[in-house]
């Protein structure tokens, strides 16, 4: 922290608690120039910005007025705003107070660039849900209404509209599964026991109960592991649901006769599980946005394949809470490629109890 020379005891006291803040703090003195930081506002700014006038720290004609009222009127204010800080464009809530006897006016800054995101979140969740929903509930009420107003009494016909009906209702059904697995996969208060497991055997698993649902689409499916154990220290239900995820999206999103790789491999202290495809490929605008919740990179494709847009969300929540990450390569026309790491166990084989699968098919 930096301020003028001669700084008293109480104001020491004071860089004690200005040094411990999160929040950025400025001091200006009756001439509107700084004379105190803190070192959450150094952090803000490459420069030293003691002696500046306070439009020049922050450059907003609204903070500015603010900053002057409280010096000439002793008004108290907060300002809400955005600006660019280190290039990068951030929510800003600035509250201004006078200090007393005129001596100037303290300005404290909080970034709430993270809350406004996680609100906007929030808000497109809700939003992008009820959509979801009321989709199909729309589509039951209207079959449902068919069949009262005559339709039971050709069998045909209503065979057809309660064919429509079971669709719309699995689809409801596996929208709630997978808000449910979303929710709990970024619940904090979620305490799933980890086991040391072998991801080979994961693998053969999830391969073994997707191999019949491959055929049905036309989409050879394969199976890549090394010969040396891949152990990780993971919960086995998140570890299923991330390959689950994948392996089922690679396969929906194949054409007839394509082949699906799921592969296995060490690479230094991590395990990587790869999911390549032979599908259309992924844009590379569309590849940091595809974890995102209801993200569709085709809307009328991903619908007609049964997705609910929460797959890779899902995959994203529960490899980060594994400690790993997730990504994707993937070109137009070239097919994708997800990859997801997690930290390997040196030790998992050695003196731990290792969790085994049964890899037959069900």
């Amino acid at each position: 922290m930096k301020d003028r020379p001669g700084a008293t005891a109480d104001a020491a006291r004071l860089r004690t608690i200005l040094d411990s803040m999160v929040e950025a703090v400025f001091v200006t003195d009756e001439k509107g120039r700084v004379v105190m930081t803190n070192p959450a506002l150094d952090a803000l700014s490459a420069e030293d910005v003691i002696g500046w006038r306070a439009k020049n720290v922050i450059k907003n004609k609204e903070l500015r007025r603010a900053i002057r009222r409280a010096r000439r009127k002793g008004e108290a204010a907060v300002v809400e705003l955005e600006t660019t800080i280190g290039g990068t464009q951030r929510a800003i809530n600035a509250q201004v107070a006078p200090l007393p006897h005129g001596d100037g006016v303290v300005t404290v800054i909080h970034d709430v660039t993270s809350l406004r995101e996680a609100d906007r979140i929030r808000r497109d969740f809700i939003a992008n849900a009820s959509h979801e929903l009321r989709t199909p509930l729309t589509a039951i009420r209207a079959f449902t209404e068919t069949l009262q107003d005559g339709a039971l009494d050709n069998p045909d016909k209503a065979r057809t509209f309660l064919d429509r009906i079971l669709r719309q209702t699995l689809r409801l059904q596996r929208l709630v599964e997978d808000l449910t697995r979303l929710s709990q996969a970024e619940s904090p208060m979620l305490d799933e026991d980890s086991e040391v497991m072998d991801v080979r055997a994961v693998c053969a698993q999830v391969v073994s109960s997707l191999e019949s649902y491959a055929r049905k689409k036309g989409v050879r499916l394969l199976l890549e592991t090394p010969d040396q154990e891949l152990m990780v220290e993971a919960s086995p239900r998140s570890l299923e649901h991330i390959l689950i995820n994948l392996v089922e999206n690679a396969i929906k999103h194949s054409p007839e006769g394509a082949e699906v790789r799921v592969r296995g491999v060490r690479r230094a202290d991590q395990v990587l599980l790869e999911v390549k495809d032979q599908g259309p490929g992924i844009p590379p605008q569309h590849h940091k946005r595809i974890f995102e919740r209801f993200y569709r990179v085709d809307e009328g494709r991903s619908r007609d394949d049964g997705g609910t847009g929460l797959g890779l969300s899902i995959v994203k929540n529960l490899a980060e809470r594994l400690g790993g990450a997730v990504e994707v390569e993937s070109e137009p026309g070239q097919g994708a490629l997800f990859r997801v790491s997690l930290p390997f166990d040196a030790e998992g084989g050695a003196d731990r109890e290792v969790t085994e699968f049964d890899a037959s098919t069900d």
